[in-house]
């Protein structure tokens, strides 16, 4: 019954995809859908050798869990297409980027130089893509960045794929949330000091400043900081509220101390995402600690690129064949973005007809259109990067007792740069 459901959402998803970029008839769609559900893709290749993924994500480490989050997701993407496309079988190679930079550039390396991988998928870590973007231009393959990633990435280098979109996409959809409808005119800024951080603080400044709103005061810590009373306790109670951005254990320092200054009273917290900031292991681990802490924390507004309870066809069908498949509803962000990578993979592919060289794959990457479960996902010409939507959401606490968010706002369409101030 799982490979089933599963098997149903990968042709529903085809169908969808293929009919965005095709343009097709409402009949061409429906044989399209039948034939991807008896063969597992829309179109047969000549070529019998498999298609090699290699992926790039921390399996040891600080981001373990986001690690094994994305290869659960990138594996159920392939069975969910059936193992294959366009006739060909597709093969996985994993490597474990350590949480080091370094080692990510080494095993990316090797994937494409031993293993022979076509595409790369991932990291996820600013400083990772950073070395791994390098030599992926150097050897001429396509990476595909599934989560949103840094400007200055895809500068120079066509040989990334920015299907996860970039930084000012979400932070400036969370500044036009915070001035037009949280009628914020002005907040703090705390977050670490590192390039990855500061981009989306930076991104955020540039659109609620030209609304009109000012940032009263700005506080940058350590990476791996774990006591933020220091600065936390510098901030005034001339602003609105804090506009935060930390992960992991340092994410839960900081929630503590916020909520031990007595600050959540005057200044609540919105985010520059959500992601490992509010996520569920988060609110999880404050639960045990702090339950007064974590009920705060639910008050906490950030953007988002997925969200279990987007309302859309996709979306439902990917949940549904999720919680099939698991258990429960994906928890993170990770599991739509993952999956509407690969989507976006075999839309590319099967539009070759499954012949492919490294050039010819990473255009066709950028020449196809999609319905995901996180949304449209296009490309503009010249651009490498994804037009994406964004979403605004709130942590919630699930009837099983599980935590996850509800979407408050959908801003559609994103351009590159960012929301579009009128």
């Amino acid at each position: 019954m799982k490979k089933l459901l599963a098997l149903l959402l990968a042709a529903c998803l085809v169908t969808f995809s293929l009919a965005a970029c095709s343009g097709g008839s409402a009949d061409s769609d429906e044989t399209t859908a039948s034939a991807a559900s008896e063969t597992g893709s829309s179109q047969e290749s000549t070529n019998s050798d498999p298609i090699k993924i290699g992926l790039v994500c921390d399996l040891t480490g600080n981001e373990a869990s986001t690690g094994a989050e994305t290869q659960k997701a990138l594996e159920f993407a392939i069975e969910a297409f059936g193992g294959e496309i366009a006739g060909r079988a597709v093969e996985l190679y994993v490597e474990d980027a350590q949480d080091d930079s370094a080692v990510a550039a080494d095993v990316t390396k090797k994937l494409v130089e031993v293993d022979g991988v076509d595409i790369v998928f991932g990291p996820t870590q600013a400083g990772q893509k950073a070395s791994v973007a390098a030599y992926a231009a150097e050897a001429e393959t396509p990476l595909l960045l599934f989560n949103g990633s840094s400007d200055y990435f895809f500068e120079d280098n066509d040989w990334l794929i920015g299907v996860g979109g970039g930084n000012p996409q979400q932070s400036t959809a969370m500044a036009q949330y915070a001035y037009e409808v949280l009628g914020y005119r002005s907040v703090h800024i705390v977050t670490c000091d590192n390039v990855g951080f500061r981009a989306f603080t930076e991104s955020f400044t540039e659109t609620f400043t030209a609304l009109g709103g000012t940032i009263v005061e700005e506080q940058y810590a350590p990476l791996g900081t774990t006591d933020w009373s220091a600065y936390l306790t510098v901030l005034g109670d001339d602003a609105d509220a804090i506009l935060a951005w930390v992960t992991g254990s340092s994410a839960i320092s900081f929630w503590q101390a916020w909520y031990d200054l007595g600050l959540s009273d005057d200044l609540p917290v919105i985010g520059a995402l959500s992601s490992a900031f509010t996520d569920y292991y988060i609110l999880d681990a404050l639960e045990t600690s702090s339950p007064e802490t974590k009920e705060e924390v639910l008050n906490t507004i950030a953007p988002s690129q997925y969200v279990y309870s987007i309302d859309t066809e996709e979306n439902q069908a990917f949940v549904e064949a999720w919680e099939a498949e698991f258990g429960s509803v994906p928890n993170t962000n990770i599991s739509g973005l993952v999956y509407e990578a690969y989507q976006l993979l075999v839309t590319a592919v099967e539009s070759l007809g499954g012949d492919f060289d490294s050039a010819s794959l990473r255009d066709a990457l950028l020449s196809s259109e999609i319905d995901g479960p996180a949304g449209h996902i296009e490309f503009e010409e010249g651009s490498t990067v994804a037009i994406k939507d964004v979403y605004i959401v709130r942590p919630v606490e699930l009837e099983d007792g599980s935590h996850n968010y509800e979407v408050l706002a959908t801003y559609e369409n994103v351009p590159v740069d960012g929301v579009v101030i009128e």
